[in-house]
C-alpha cells in the first residue's frame, strides 16, 4: 500500500479534530439544553406560586375594601344629626322607611340586605329585611345569633365616631356586619340627649353571585365557598374569623401560568431536541467541506465591514444617523443655506414621560416605542430632511431649504400630533407627548452645533411651559440661561463659604396666643445683588441637585438654635423645617434625620418636616415607606400649601401626617369672601375629624385671626404676629410673648 499523501493526512487531522470539536460542543450544547428545560420547570413552578399568593393578597383586599365600604357607608348615616334626631331615641318609621333615608335605598343603592336600630334598653325597634319593613324583634331570628357584644362596642367607641364591624356566618354564607352608635355628627342644631346611644346596624350578605362579583372586580375567578369536601381541600383558599367563632373558607380559581407555559413549552422543547439532533448531524457533514467556502468567508468579512461602517453612523436601535452624521449634515445645511441664501430650521424633540415607561415596564418596551416615534417622524418630514437620534428619547429634525415660520409650524404641529397618538405594543396601550424646541438659520453661525443648543434651549421653555408643545428660540432665552448659570454658580460658591441665614415665623396658639413652633426660613444676600428671593434660588437648587446640601445646612442651623434656646431655659416646642421630594426620596434621608437629631440633643417630636402632596407624584410607594418610618420615630409631618393641590384629600387617607398648613391664598380673603370662609373652615373641620392639626399661615389682619380662632383653627401663622425674624431677634420675641400674660 502506497504511503499517504501529506495533504491527505492533513486533511485526516482536520476530519478528526473537527468530529472531536463537535462532539465536546454538542455536549456542551446539550447540558445547555437540559439546564434550560430544568430553569423552565422552575420558572413554571414560581409562577404557579405567584400567581397563587397574588390571587390570596386580591381575595383579602375584596374582603377588605368591601368592609371599609359598608363601615364609611354607616359612618355616614350614624353620625349625622337627622338621624340622631330621627332614630335615637324613638323610630320616625316615615323619615327612615318611607322616606328612603334608613330604608329601601340601603338595599337599591348598597345591596345591604339588613337595616337595624337597637335602643338604648338593647330592644330591637327597627329592622328592614331584603328591602322589606319587618316586625321589631326580627334581627335576632333572621342573624340566629346574637350580636350584643357588636352593639356595646359600637356604644364605647360612640365618643370618638367610630365604627366596629365583624363577619357573621348567615345561612350558610359569609355577612359583614357594621355598628355604630347615633351621634349629632358635630351638628350644633340637634341637642345632644343624655343616656345610652342607639345602635345602627348595617349587613351585608355575600351570597354565592355577590362573592363571584366581588371576585371579578379584582380579577379572581369563581370566588366561593367550598360546596364538598374535595373542593375545601384545593389550594388556595382563605379561612375569615367570624364573630361567633365559626370560620368560613373562601375558595376560588387561581390562574396556573407557569403550567400554562410548560404546555405551549414543551412540544416546541420536543421539537427542538429533534432539530438539535438533525442540526449537530448536519453540521458534522458540512463542516468537513469549510475549506470550499473560503470565499464566502472572505465576503462576509466585507459585509461585516460595511455593517461596521453603517453602525459607525447611524443609532444600532432606530437606524437613524447618530450624533456624528448628525453634525456632518448640520455643517452641510449651513454651508448650503449661506451659498444658496435661504434658510434651514433645527427642531429638538425630547419625549415626555418616557422614563415611567422603563421604569413601570420594560427597556424593551421602551425601545419599541422609541422606534415606533422615528418611524412616525420619517413618516413627516420631506426626503431631504434629516432625522436623527441624539441619544436617550431626544432627536434632531434638520430642515434645510425652508421658505418661512409657517412652514415649520405645520411640521412641528404634525410631528406633536403623531407623537402624541397611542402605542400599541405588545398588547400594551401606551401614550407619551413631546416637547419641541425650534430655531431658524441662514446658516450663519460660527459653529452649526450653536443651534443645536438653542433648540435645546426652546425645547426646556416648552417643557416648563407645560411640555406637549412647541417653543421658537429667541435672543431672551439666552440671556435667561446665562442668569440661571450665573446663579448656579453663585449658589454653589455661597454653599462652598455658608452665607446664609436662617430666619424664623413664629407659630402663634390660636388659644392663649403664646408661640408654640416657628417655621424655618432661608434666607441670602447675594454679594452684588443684595437679597435673593428663594423663590427664586430654590427651583434652580432643586433642578441642580444643590438643594441637597442646602436642606443640609437648614436642617443642622434649625437644631442648634432649638438647643440653644433650650439651654437657655426658652421653651420653644418644634421647629419645622420644609424638606424637597427630592431630597426625601434620597436612601439615607433617614439616617440624615437621626444624625442630626443625636448630634444636637433633641427628641423627634421637637422637628417638624414640612412637605407638598407633590411629593406622591414619582415613586410614591418609596415617598411613603419614608414617611412613615419617620412617624415612627417620632418625627412631625407636616402638608405645606394645603388645598392648592389637585388631589389633597385623597393624599389625607394614605400620608402619615400630623399636621397640615391651609395655603395662605385662602386665608387672605378669609374675613371678607365667603367661600374662602367655608373652605377654611371646611378644611379646619376635617382635619379635626381625621386627628390632623391645623395651621394657618399668612393671617395679617385681626379679622382674619378672630375668624380663624372662631373655627377652632389650631395653630396661626403670619405677618400679623411677626414677619421672619434673625434668630437674635426671635429669641427676645419668644421670651416677650410667652412671658405676656393670655
Amino acid at each position: 500500500m502506497p504511503p499517504k499523501s501529506a495533504d491527505s493526512a492533513s486533511l485526516t487531522t482536520h476530519q478528526n479534530y473537527i468530529r472531536q470539536s463537535l462532539k465536546c460542543m454538542s455536549g456542551l450544547l446539550f447540558g445547555l439544553y437540559f439546564v434550560g428545560a430544568l430553569a423552565l420547570m422552575f420558572m413554571a413552578l414560581h409562577l404557579n406560586n405567584t400567581s397563587r399568593e397574588q390571587t390570596t393578597f386580591y381575595v383579602d383586599k375584596a374582603v377588605e375594601s368591601r368592609k371599609l365600604t359598608l363601615e364609611s357607608t354607616i359612618g355616614d348615616y350614624a353620625f349625622w344629626g337627622d338621624a340622631y334626631t330621627n332614630m335615637h331615641v324613638s323610630v320616625d318609621i316615615d323619615w327612615a322607611f318611607n322616606r328612603y333615608n334608613l330604608g329601601g335605598a340601603m338595599y337599591e343603592s348598597f345591596g345591604y340586605e339588613g337595616v337595624f336600630v337597637i335602643d338604648a334598653n338593647d330592644n330591637n325597634i327597627y329592622s328592614v329585611i331584603n328591602d322589606v319593613l319587618s316586625d321589631s324583634n326580627s334581627m335576632s331570628s333572621w342573624l340566629g345569633q346574637s350580636v350584643d357584644r357588636l352593639v356595646q362596642q359600637a356604644r364605647d367607641l360612640a365618643v370618638d365616631e367610630e365604627v366596629v364591624s365583624a363577619v357573621i356566618a348567615l345561612d350558610g354564607h359569609p355577612a359583614l356586619i357594621a355598628a355604630a352608635a347615633f351621634t349629632t355628627g358635630g351638628d350644633r342644631n340637634v341637642e345632644e340627649l343624655p343616656g345610652s346611644a342607639s345602635v345602627l346596624l348595617l349587613v351585608d350578605r355575600l351570597d354565592s353571585d355577590e362573592l363571584i362579583a366581588l371576585g371579578e372586580n379584582y380579577g379572581i375567578s369563581q370566588l366561593r365557598i367550598p360546596t364538598d369536601t374535595t373542593d375545601a381541600s384545593k389550594a388556595p383558599s382563605i379561612t375569615l374569623e367570624t364573630y361567633s367563632d365559626m370560620p368560613i373558607a373562601l375558595r376560588w380559581d387561581t390562574p396556573r401560568p407557569g403550567s400554562n407555559m410548560l404546555l405551549w413549552f414543551s412540544p416546541i422543547f420536543a421539537l427542538g431536541f429533534l432539530l438539535f439532533v438533525y442540526i449537530t448531524r448536519f453540521n458534522l457533514r458540512a463542516t468537513l467541506a469549510a475549506a470550499s467556502k473560503a470565499d464566502r468567508s472572505h465576503n462576509e468579512s466585507k459585509r461585516l465591514q460595511a455593517e461596521l461602517a453603517l453602525r459607525a453612523n447611524h443609532d444600532s436601535l432606530t437606524g437613524l444617523p447618530n450624533r456624528s452624521l448628525l453634525e456632518e449634515r448640520l455643517r452641510t445645511a449651513c454651508y448650503e443655506a449661506q451659498q444658496g441664501g435661504i434658510h434651514l430650521a433645527v427642531m429638538l424633540i425630547d419625549l415626555d414621560g418616557f422614563k415611567p415607561i422603563n421604569d413601570n415596564f420594560s427597556h424593551h418596551l421602551g425601545d419599541q416605542v422609541l422606534v415606533e416615534v422615528a418611524r412616525r417622524m420619517l413618516a413627516i418630514v420631506r426626503p431631504g430632511d434629516t432625522v436623527a437620534r441624539m441619544g436617550g428619547d431626544e432627536f434632531i429634525v434638520i430642515l434645510p431649504g425652508v421658505s418661512d415660520q409657517h412652514a415649520v409650524s405645520a411640521i412641528a404641529e404634525r410631528l406633536l400630533k403623531d407623537i402624541a397618538d397611542p402605542y400599541l405594543i405588545d398588547t400594551i396601550n401606551l401614550r407619551v407627548t413631546a416637547s419641541l424646541g425650534i430655531v431658524m438659520s441662514n446658516g450663519h453661525v460660527e459653529q452649526p452645533l450653536q443651534l443645536i443648543q438653542q433648540a435645546d434651549s426652546a425645547m426646556y421653555q416648552a417643557k416648563q411651559e407645560g411640555r406637549n408643545n412647541a417653543f421658537w428660540f429667541t435672543e431672551g432665552l439666552l440671556h435667561q440661561a446665562s442668569e440661571i448659570t450665573s446663579l448656579r454658580n453663585d449658589l454653589q460658591k455661597a454653599i462652598e463659604e455658608q452665607s446664609f441665614e436662617l430666619h424664623y415665623q413664629p407659630q402663634i396658639g390660636s388659644v392663649g396666643g403664646k408661640v408654640v413652633g416657628a417655621e424655618a426660613l432661608l434666607r441670602w444676600t447675594h454679594p452684588t445683588r443684595g437679597s435673593i428671593s428663594p423663590a427664586a434660588f430654590i427651583p434652580v437648587a432643586e433642578t441642580t441637585g444643590q438643594i441637597i446640601p442646602l436642606t443640609l445646612w437648614v436642617l443642622d442651623t434649625a437644631c442648634r438654635h432649638l438647643r440653644q434656646l433650650a439651654d437657655e431655659g426658652i421653651n420653644l416646642p418644634c421647629i419645622a423645617v420644609n424638606i424637597s421630594s427630592m431630597h426625601l426620596l434620597r436612601a439615607n434621608f433617614i439616617a440624615t434625620i437621626r444624625a442630626m437629631l443625636d448630634k444636637h440633643g433633641l427628641q423627634a417630636g421637637q422637628l417638624e418636616l414640612e412637605i407638598t402632596e407633590s411629593v406622591l407624584l414619582n415613586h410614591a410607594d418609596r415617598a411613603l415607606l419614608t414617611l412613615q418610618q419617620l412617624k415612627e420615630m417620632g418625627v412631625n409631618l407636616v402638608i405645606d400649601d394645603f388645598g392648592v393641590g389637585f388631589s389633597s384629600m385623597n393624599y389625607l387617607k394614605v400620608l402619615p401626617i400630623d399636621k397640615i398648613k391651609i395655603d395662605r391664598s385662602f386665608i387672605s380673603g378669609v374675613d371678607s369672601n365667603l367661600q374662602d370662609a367655608a373652605i377654611c373652615q371646611g378644611i379646619i373641620s376635617m382635619a379635626h375629624h381625621l386627628n390632623l392639626r391645623v395651621t394657618a399661615e399668612g393671617v395679617e389682619t385681626q379679622g382674619q385671626r378672630e375668624l380663624l380662632a372662631e373655627s377652632e383653627c389650631d395653630y396661626l401663622q403670619g405677618y400679623l404676629f411677626a414677619k421672619p425674624l434673625s434668630f437674635s431677634d426671635f429669641r427676645v420675641f419668644i421670651s416677650r410673648v410667652n412671658q405676656t400674660p393670655a
